[in-house]
């Protein structure tokens, strides 16, 4: 894995270098900010790491879309306004949001930010008329996840591309780290038979086939930090990794994606968790390992009679070209 890492980090400053060589005349990117709402969370270091952590209460990535049609929706107000909720800018779910439905810079200016999975969670929860978006590994009976266009997020679905509101969970390290033998060998169990049994437990599993894994006896410790949506996998991993090696410690932070970037790349953490792919000028100075896949599902109050959307239709709303139900569910 040692190897691995130090020629990704290699290939990715070769690539840099021809790059900058023949692109001199178009170097700047325009990133506009987009517009929050007064009532943004700014804790953005909390994490999701409570009861869901270790991904032991649901051994299915299947995610049904009217899970929740016990629920009373006869007296929905549809004539009501569209409660709109979205993660906070830097969030890697957000990011994968927002690039795989259009919505793009365009964000609602009236959506309310909030800045952890499980907040997000609560905010819809207690709102009949609201909708966001979370982890596909992070659902539960609290919401009612849409399918989008027939398709339900799955294990299938999400590894066929069929459901398209999907995105890489990754770690990433630097070059320093990348010599760390601790690192590397959790790397190594993460992309094991062992570690990806714990991806597929609420995740979607990157290899069907990985080799097992065998202890390798080391002792020390290692920081994580980043994605909350990453964090509840990061936590099953860790569990079962120091099972294994009683005398290594791991210690995760949360933080969001940015975060978790930003402080691997500086080395105040060797491991970084990101639930978004890196860009171009972060591969500059990091390796970065997929663990896992991951769908991002649309949620919303168990009380709302909806149980599917189109990816327009999530786009209209997020952009507040719809405001009102009555434009969805008559």
């Amino acid at each position: 894995m040692k190897k691995l890492l130090m020629a990704i980090l290699s290939v990715t400053l070769m690539l840099t270098i021809v790059t900058a060589c023949g692109n001199n005349e178009d170097t700047s990117t325009s990133t506009p900010e987009t517009n929050t709402n007064a009532q943004d969370s700014t804790n953005t270091g909390s994490e999701n790491t409570g009861s869901a952590n270790t991904g032991s209460e649901n051994t299915s990535n299947d995610s049904s879309a009217d899970s929740s049609g016990s629920n009373d929706t006869s007296n929905f107000d549809a004539d009501r306004i569209i409660a709109v909720f979205t993660r906070e800018e830097g969030s890697g779910t957000r990011d994968a949001f927002v690039s795989t439905t259009g919505v793009g810079d365009d964000m609602y200016i009236e959506a309310v930010v909030v800045s952890e999975t499980n907040e997000l969670l609560t905010k819809v929860e207690e709102s009949e008329h609201a909708i966001g978006y979370v982890s596909v590994g992070s659902l539960s009976d609290r919401v009612k996840a849409l399918s989008i266009s027939g398709v339900i997020p799955s294990d299938e679905t999400i590894k066929d591309g069929t459901y398209t509101i999907q995105r890489p969970l990754l770690v990433c390290v630097n070059e320093q780290n990348a010599q760390n033998d601790i690192v590397n060998d959790f790397i190594d169990f993460m992309l094991s038979a062992q570690g990806q049994a714990v991806s597929s437990t609420r995740w979607t599993a990157i290899d069907d086939n990985a080799p097992q894994y065998s202890p390798s006896g080391l002792s020390g410790t290692i920081r994580v930090g980043g994605s909350t949506s990453v964090d509840p996998l990061m936590q099953g991993l860790r569990q079962a990794y120091i099972a294994l090696n009683p005398n290594v410690q791991i210690e995760i932070s949360g933080g969001g994606s940015g975060t978790g970037i930003s402080e691997a790349t500086s080395g105040v953490i060797e491991m970084g968790m990101s639930s978004r792919a890196l860009r171009d000028n972060e591969k500059e100075a990091l390796a970065d390992i997929t663990i896992a896949l991951d769908g991002v599902a649309i949620i919303v109050n168990p009380a709302n009679p909806m149980t599917d959307i189109t990816t327009e239709q999530v786009r209209e709303i997020f952009t507040g070209e719809i405001t009102r139900w009555t434009d969805l569910v008559g």
